[in-house]
């Protein structure tokens, strides 16, 4: 039986990174705000929905200084075809986490499933973390969270993935967006509270590794091989909900994505192969959903390694940092930006539901936002975030700062 204990109390405050390269002392940059966001209703239908209403959404951010952390969750599928794929991930992410180090990131790591697990004799529980693993022995002495400057970690992540091994009985039910959502649920305290796995201050990356989809085929009964295999999705399931919660437990400004590594949507080749193995992949088409409105990388479970993979969710994690998370994708996609002091012209883009800049913005400034949410916006089983709550803004990374010295 693994041995595991589950999340805890999180905090609700504002987190996110920035990390810096120059000769002299490093500085991070992270927002703090000024003026909490205000939000008024529009009585008018929008041109498009005439049941629709608008909300008009302003915030307000200044640039200052903080540390720079990241918290990373990896949601691992132990189902019967996984062991290989699992073995991949785990010989990259030592290089991975390697380059996080070098670029002065505080980072951390937990682990879950993406089945439930025995938290005692007569309880199994979604999203609970396993203890890492340092020998091929079990041992708990690692403990759940796995923290930077650890030897040795080449080892531990292989040991550990053998560990949480794959094949599982009564594991073929992948549910890898509930075990996310269940891991930062910090409602019931039978589980292990204060587990360490989100810090405060800290931005927050999710890589979930699949070669099926939520529930195996997402509830598409077009997608079904296997007898029983089409099972309806709770709202646990769905991408737009934890997302949703992710920003209720935390706060709106919360910085994070959702990485995956899966069987793309459309790629009958990896598809086939995958299926070569005997055990039957699905595409992943709610775990790109997810990656998609987070601006998270989607990677391919086929690739020959996962060095790419991993490189991609690197780059995305630092977009992340430049980004302003907004309440909702705006309306029609309009969206007023305003810096002062001014810095001249600064491109940027929406990914999902963020504001992603091209260039950093220096500490000492403040960001203005003014857009559009319309009411038709996906239903959560939680509530719209609080918009008093605080927002923030984390200017971009590495390049920029190297160019100055």
């Amino acid at each position: 039986m693994l041995q595991n204990l589950s999340k805890g109390v999180l905090s609700t405050s504002l987190i996110g990174f920035l990390f810096l390269t120059s000769c002299g002392p490093v500085q991070f940059t992270s927002p703090a705000v000024k003026d909490a966001p205000n939000v008024t209703e529009e009585n008018t239908p929008t041109p498009t929905d005439p049941k629709a209403t608008l909300r008009d959404i302003e915030t307000n951010t200044m640039i200052e200084a903080t540390d720079n952390k990241l918290d990373i969750i990896l949601v691992v599928d132990d189902s019967n075809s996984m062991l290989p794929d699992n073995q991949k991930l785990a010989a990259k992410l030592n290089g991975f986490v390697t380059q996080l180090q070098n670029s002065n990131i505080d980072w951390q790591m937990c682990a879950t499933v993406t089945r439930a697990l025995p938290v005692s004799s007569t309880q199994n529980a979604w999203g609970a973390s396993i203890y890492w693993q340092n020998s091929t022995t079990a041992s708990n002495s690692l403990g759940m969270v796995l923290k930077k400057g650890t030897a040795n970690l080449s080892n531990i992540f292989t040991n550990t993935i053998n560990y949480i091994n794959a094949g599982w009985a009564n594991s073929d039910d992948e549910r890898g967006i509930k075990a996310a959502w269940h891991h930062v649920y910090n409602g019931d305290l039978r589980y292990q509270p204060n587990s360490g796995c989100y810090r405060e201050d800290s931005a927050i990356a999710y890589i979930i590794i699949s070669d099926e989809d939520e529930r195996s085929i997402a509830g598409d009964a077009s997608q079904q091989v296997y007898s029983g295999e089409n099972k309806p999705l709770e709202e646990e399931d769905k991408p737009a909900v934890l997302v949703s919660y992710i920003k209720e437990v935390f706060g709106s400004a919360r910085r994070f994505t959702v990485n995956s590594i899966i069987v793309k949507p459309g790629d009958t080749a990896c598809k086939s192969s995958q299926d070569a193995g005997g055990a039957k992949s699905h595409y992943g088409f709610k775990y790109a959903e997810l990656s998609n409105l987070t601006g998270g990388g989607v990677g391919s479970i086929c690739a020959e390694d996962y060095a790419t993979n991993l490189n991609l969710f690197l780059e995305r994690i630092q977009d992340s940092l430049s980004s302003v998370p907004l309440e909702c994708s705006p309306y029609n996609g309009n969206i007023t930006v305003t810096i002062t002091p001014t810095i001249g012209p600064v491109q940027s883009r929406i990914e999902g539901q963020n504001l992603v800049f091209d260039t950093p913005v220096p500490a000492g400034h403040s960001i203005a936002l003014k857009y559009q949410c319309s009411d038709r916006a996906p239903s959560s089983v939680a509530k719209a975030v609080p918009l008093a709550q605080e927002l923030g803004f984390f200017a971009k990374i590495v390049n920029f700062f190297k160019s100055l010295f």
